[in-house]
Order: structure tokens, then C-alpha cells, then sequence
């Protein structure tokens, strides 16, 4: 956790730089304003805290038109964290009541069924088929966007894990992991669901626990832990458990051209960037082509931080902005590794990019579709 006089100093050093980190805001991009960039956040907060300017209405419009990516850090020499400066500040606007009203519904659903889709809770893992036959017990914390709106990639999940060996637990008391209540400023409720899911996760038997949302997997490894709450069990993401299990297929290439996005909360937020991409190569054979913007300079794909839900037509241009430069070196088929990912970047492409998420990427190879004789 940042002390105020961190928050103090970032946001004073931020407020006074010439905005060399602009270029790469994903937000400054499709509001071509100086408002919503790191620079334009840090200065209505230091002038806020230094009482001269409160924030207005304009000014929380402002904090929340921020996708806490962190592509501004990686451009940054002094490093500042305008990602964790927006999260307290955004925490501070709950706790006076000052937030969007937009996100209420986000913040009902999650408290009454422990998802922000405001779906049943008793139908998140209720449908996932599992199987207890291998020599190795794996509790996958599905996440609420593949229980709810991209089954397939949990299914995929399910299945390619059994294939590999593992008996697969799901527990139908999993609840929100509470990454978007703490990325809105909604603490309090985020640590009610923190605290559920560790009692849950500590008593299930199991050797560790697989996360296939990045914002799952960052949530639970170092939001917890900031919080005092601790798993008795390692979490690991999907694709570091496949970089270690996906056996390399000889003499068989895929046929596509492939193309890899990654996710900010696995990339940028956890620093995961090979995992995925060895498993496209063992599982396709092919390295795959890279975007201009990758790795940690890969742009975030618009579907975070509470800003599709606040301001959807922004949110999908900077999703089609990242299919755009998929397109922009040919691929054909762009694999992620995160559910929120593809569920945005699949609505914004059309039939001539296949988007996937690398469970459904590796399993389809499995099964010998979209491959061919080397």
C-alpha cells in the first residue's frame, strides 16, 4: 500500500512533467484531450491535495477514464505508479460517496450474487463438466467472465487440463475475486468477497490453484497478500501451468498466421510475458508474429477498470485499435490469455481474425484442427 507522502511525491513529480508518457495512453488516444492521461490525473490530484482545486465532477470524470494499464509506467524514468494513485484516489471517492453512479450496478451485483453480470450465483460452475482420474489435483478458480460469458474458455480449460493429467476441482462457492471492486474504489466490498473465496480455496484439497483471468490471478497472488489475506496453496496462471505440461507436437505447424495480445494484469502487473508464447510455439509449432506494440509496450485492450462500463463507445475503440494492429502484420488468428481480453477483442474483430484464448488455442491444435504436416 502507497503512504500518503509516496502519493504526495508521485503525484507532484507527475503533475509537473512535460507528459513524454502520453503517446501510449490508451485513454488520451480516443479523447484526444490532456484531461484523461497520466499527467492530466496527477495534476487535478495534486492540486487537490494541496487544497487548491477540489475535485469536481469533471475531476472524478477524469479518474475514471483511466484503464489503470500501467503503459505510462513503462515510459516513465521516475517510475510512478498512476495506476495505484488512481486506485486510492478512486477508493477515497467511494468512502465520500463522490464515484459514478454507473458502477452501483456493478457493486448490487457483485454483493448480491457475487458476479458484476448480475447472473445467478448458483449457475456460475454448475455447467462445467470436471473429471477426478489424474495424478494431479488442480483447483481452477474459473473467474466470473469465463463461468458467465466466454464458457468456452473454461470448459477448454477443464478439458485440456484432464488431458494433461490433472483432476480438476471447481467449487461452486467461488465468488468474485473482487478485482472490480478494488480497480473502482470499492474496497470494502472487495475484501468481503476476498475473505469468502480464502476460506473456501484453504479448504479444499488440492495441490494448487489455476487462474485463467489475469485479474483473478494478479488479485488473488498480490491483492490478497497486501490485504493480510494468504492462501495456503500456490496460485499459478493457466499459462505458466501449460508452459511447464504442453508437450511440443513434431513435424505438425499450424496453418494460420498467429499473433499474441497480452493482458496487462499477466503482463505489465504480474511480469508474465514468455509462459504464453511457449506454449504457442511447443502447442503450433511457429513462433508467433508479433505486434509492433508488445510485450510490456503491448497496449491494454479497453475492457478494464470499470471504462466499458462507464464509457463503452471509448472502450471499444481502443479494442478495435488492438485488433487493427493484429490485422496491421496479416494474422489471422490473435491469441490472449485472458478472458476479459477476448471477450472485448472478439466483439471488435470479424471473420477474417480469429480470436482465441490459449486454452481454446491449444486444445483446438489437440484435436488437429487448423494444423498440417511439416
Amino acid at each position: 500500500m502507497m503512504d500518503h507522502e509516496t502519493y504526495s511525491e508521485q503525484i507532484r513529480m507527475c503533475a509537473s512533467c512535460p507528459k513524454m508518457c502520453r503517446h501510449v495512453c490508451p485513454t488520451f488516444n480516443v479523447w484526444r484531450s490532456d484531461s484523461p492521461t497520466p499527467h492530466g490525473r496527477s495534476l487535478l490530484l495534486h492540486f487537490d491535495n494541496i487544497n487548491t482545486r477540489e475535485l469536481d465532477d469533471r475531476g472524478v470524470e477524469v479518474l475514471y477514464q483511466c484503464l489503470q494499464c500501467s503503459h505510462c509506467l513503462t515510459w516513465c524514468i521516475p517510475e510512478i505508479d498512476i495506476a495505484s494513485i488512481v486506485e486510492l484516489a478512486r477508493a477515497r471517492l467511494v468512502s465520500e460517496n463522490k464515484h459514478p453512479e454507473g458502477l452501483n450496478r456493478i457493486r448490487d451485483a457483485i454483493k448480491a450474487n457475487h458476479n458484476p453480470f448480475e447472473e445467478p450465483h448458483d449457475q456460475r460452475n454448475d455447467w462445467i463438466q470436471t473429471g477426478d482420474s489424474g495424478k494431479k489435483t488442480i483447483i481452477y478458480f474459473t473467474g466470473c467472465t469465463a463461468a458467465y460469458r466466454e464458457k468456452s474458455i473454461a470448459q477448454d480449460t477443464v478439458e485440456l487440463l484432464g488431458s494433461l493429467d490433472y483432476s480438476v476441482t471447481i467449487t461452486p462457492d467461488e465468488w468474485c475475486c473482487g478485482s472490480p471492486l478494488l480497480r473502482t474504489g470499492f474496497v470494502e466490498g472487495a475484501l468481503k468477497q476476498a475473505t469468502h473465496n480464502v476460506e473456501v480455496l484453504n479448504s479444499l484439497d488440492g495441490d494448487e490453484i489455476v487462474a485463467t483471468c489475469p485479474g483473478c490471478y494478479r488479485t488473488l497472488t498480490q491483492d490478497y497478500k497486501s490485504h493480510g489475506l494468504e492462501l495456503n496453496k500456490p496460485v499459478r496462471h493457466i499459462s505458466q501451468i501449460l508452459a511447464e505440461t504442453v508437450p511440443a507436437v513434431a513435424g505438425i505447424k499450424a496453418k494460420k498466421r498467429i499473433t499474441f495480445h497480452d493482458p496487462c494484469h499477466l503482463g505489465r502487473h504480474t511480469g508474465e510475458y514468455e509462459a504464453p508464447r511457449n506454449v504457442i510455439r511447443k502447442a503450433a509449432g511457429v513462433t508467433p508474429v508479433e505486434m509492433v506494440r508488445n510485450r510490456d509496450n503491448a497496449t491494454c485492450c479497453g475492457n478494464g477498470s470499470g471504462l466499458r462500463t462507464l464509457f463503452p463507445e471509448q472502450a471499444k475503440r481502443i479494442g478495435q485499435s488492438r485488433i487493427d494492429d493484429a490485422k496491421a502484420i496479416d494474422a489471422e488468428i490473435l491469441v490472449t490469455s485472458c478472458p476479459f481480453c477476448k471477450n472485448m477483442l472478439n466483439q471488435q474483430s470479424d471473420d477474417n481474425l480469429e480470436v482465441l484464448d490459449l486454452p481454446e488455442f491449444v486444445l483446438m491444435l489437440r484435436k488437429g484442427l487448423d494444423t498440417k504436416n511439416d
